[in-house]
């Protein structure tokens, strides 16, 4: 399996898989239904980081199918399907467009995407330049089927993605400014 890598600016905890420029901006309801890693969109989705604001490292390796299913070496893992109308799938950072081969090889249309990760927990909430966060993305064409959560560290609503801004909440705080449910707990 040949991988690729770059590193991708991340900012609000995340990255995007944008097909020809078309928005990848989730709604509050889509994030708050959210895996915890990956939220599909119409178009594209948003990958969701451990780290705040600055570069992680991700991989990208393009297949003709589902490869086998291993988690050796990572903490986290979500198959998901995601739609390509132009066929011009990419990974796209906040300010920057990585060095990664386009990830909708059979052009317009459906797409299966492994999302492998290591590292959210321990980079969780960090400005870094140098995040020790990685991702590696594995994608084939392959018709819609559900999303299948093999592991995930970090679920919408956690305790600890309550708050992204570097410091701790005070209880009257909490609920209101939840990464994911922006009303307050009753």
């Amino acid at each position: 399996m040949t991988v690729t890598t770059d590193r991708v600016d991340v900012s609000y905890s995340s990255y995007r898989l944008v097909d020809d420029n078309i928005p990848t901006i989730p709604s509050p309801q889509q994030l708050k239904d959210c895996d915890g890693l990956v939220c599909p969109l119409d178009a594209g989705a948003v990958i969701l980081t451990g780290t705040d604001t600055g570069f992680i490292t991700v991989g990208v390796s393009l297949l003709d199918s589902e490869p086998e299913f291993s988690l050796d070496g990572w903490e986290e893992a979500v198959d998901i399907s995601i739609y390509a109308p132009k066929g011009q799938l990419a990974v796209d950072g906040f300010n920057e467009t990585p060095s990664l081969p386009e990830l909708s090889t059979a052009g317009p249309g459906w797409y299966r995407v492994r999302c492998l990760a290591r590292g959210r927990l321990s980079e969780f909430n960090t400005i870094s330049l140098e995040s020790t966060e990685e991702h590696l993305l594995l994608v084939w064409p392959a018709p819609p089927t559900p999303e299948k959560v093999h592991h995930v560290a970090l679920h919408s609503g956690d305790s600890t993605y309550e708050y992204r801004g570097g410091r701790t909440l005070s209880e009257p705080d909490r609920g209101v400014k939840k990464m994911f449910d922006i009303t307050p707990d009753g």
